[in-house]
């Protein structure tokens, strides 16, 4: 009995950690797969478009230029530009005020920048002051070279007189016609004549080496004041570039200072834009951009003046592929004289005669993608419910016509399936998914 009770144990034990084992390859599999959330991507229904006439495009307003102004150099905001309000008073610059080309937006406090202006002037006017002192040695020291030349001419004619008079004495005094003393008296006129002329020379030499001692002084003199002038002027640009200017004449998009905003170099104090002329920018399929001319005109409506058309160009088909949406941008130009149109507005644009058509299947283009299999093959991804459970599934799909931001298929989808429009790129087939708005 007691050998019959340990088999029963034993084989109890056994099924036990069988048990446990199967549990436990079940559960692993399972807690690998959930080890990846899902994918959130967003989606769209394939609709039925009717073709009444003309592909029609949404497109978005944006403003022939903008510009992103920022400080060049840092400080507290001390000023803003005033402008007159509705209620007659001034006030602060707001988004959506008008400005004119070169005038001064903000301006930040300027103490800083021009105290180092002050002493950068200052500097440069002592060194003026000095240049100037040593043009008027220089000056000095020549007029005093003129006056010792005259004086050094002076002493070598009265030393030559004393020459001739010492010769005429020497002559004299051999012929006895002379008295000592009087022959002693014109030596030492001429040895005082001959002492002049060279007292005269060595005066002249003097002042001479002054007047090339302060010319080269001036020069050095003239370095310094040079440099402290080039002080001077590099102080002052970051003194003028206290004020941000507008560069344009426009409005103001987006304002992002206030008086006492602490700006560093680099700071964007407001985004200024140009929209007496605006650009709609909208996005075609590969299969339209053929029609897309330079030049061409095309007719502009909006939902908020309707029945107001606006007449614009293409001027720019871009060349590449948007990533993220597989479209190719165009990009037309609409005069705006009364500014109309404003930027982030959402307008139609129709391209084509009215030529009506039977209703097609269409989706959104950036739900298609290029099938890797195949050059010539497009792919979309639909997500179905399996179990509870948001599946994308990779489906081959045939392309028709396109109608703006949207292209007929003709195979492969049925209405009322969900394609994936965002995320496409991050998901793989039979991925979870998760639908966000």
């Amino acid at each position: 009995m007691k050998q019959k009770r340990l088999k029963a144990v034993a084989v109890s034990a056994v099924v036990l950690l069988l048990v446990a084992g199967v549990s436990v390859a079940v559960l692993r599999p399972q807690s690998k797969q959930a080890e990846k959330p899902p994918v959130p991507v967003k989606v769209a229904a394939v609709e039925l478009n009717s073709a009444s006439g003309g592909t029609r495009y949404s497109a978005a307003i944006i403003p022939r230029t903008q510009v992103e102004l920022a400080f060049k150099v840092g400080g507290y905001v001390d000023a803003l530009q005033q402008v007159r309000g509705v209620d007659g008073r001034l006030r602060d610059l707001q988004e959506g005020d008008p400005i004119s080309n070169g005038a001064v937006l903000a301006r930040v406090r300027q103490s800083d920048y021009q105290v180092k202006v002050k002493e950068a002037i200052s500097q440069a006017s002592e060194a003026r002051s000095g240049v100037d002192a040593s043009r008027a040695q220089y000056q000095e020291a020549l007029n005093g070279i003129t006056s010792a030349k005259a004086q050094l001419v002076e002493a070598e004619a009265a030393n030559e007189k004393a020459k001739l008079d010492f010769d005429r004495a020497q002559n004299l005094f051999a012929s006895q016609s002379m008295t000592k003393a009087n022959y002693d008296a014109a030596k030492a006129q001429l040895e005082m004549a001959s002492a002049k002329v060279e007292a005269a020379r060595s005066q002249v030499r003097v002042l001479q080496a002054r007047a090339d001692s302060a010319k080269s002084q001036i020069e050095v003199i003239q370095a310094r004041s040079n440099g402290a002038q080039a002080v001077v002027q590099e102080t002052q640009i970051p003194l003028q570039d206290t004020a941000l200017r507008s560069p344009l004449n426009g409005i103001v998009l987006k304002k992002s200072v206030e008086k006492g905003t602490l700006v560093s170099p680099g700071t964007t104090g407001f985004t200024v834009a140009d929209t007496s002329s605006v650009k709609a920018v909208f996005g075609v399929a590969d299969t339209a951009v053929h029609e897309m001319k330079l030049g061409s005109t095309l007719s502009v409506e909006t939902e908020t003046m309707p029945g107001e058309e606006f007449r614009g160009q293409i001027t720019s088909v871009f060349p590449g592929a948007d990533p993220q949406s597989r479209a190719f941008n165009v990009e037309v130009t609409i005069p705006n004289p009364d500014y109309q149109l404003r930027p982030g507005m959402i307008v139609s644009l129709k391209v084509g005669t009215e030529q009506p058509g039977p209703a097609q299947q269409v989706v959104p283009l950036n739900a298609v993608m290029k099938a890797k299999g195949g050059a010539d093959g497009y792919t979309v991804f639909v997500v179905t419910d399996q179990g509870g459970r948001q599946i994308a599934q990779l489906r081959s799909v045939k392309l028709g016509a396109s109608f703006g931001n949207t292209v007929a298929v003709t195979e492969g989808l049925k209405q009322g399936d969900q394609v994936i429009t965002t995320g496409g790129t991050m998901v793989q087939n039979g991925d979870q998914v998760k639908i966000v708005p």
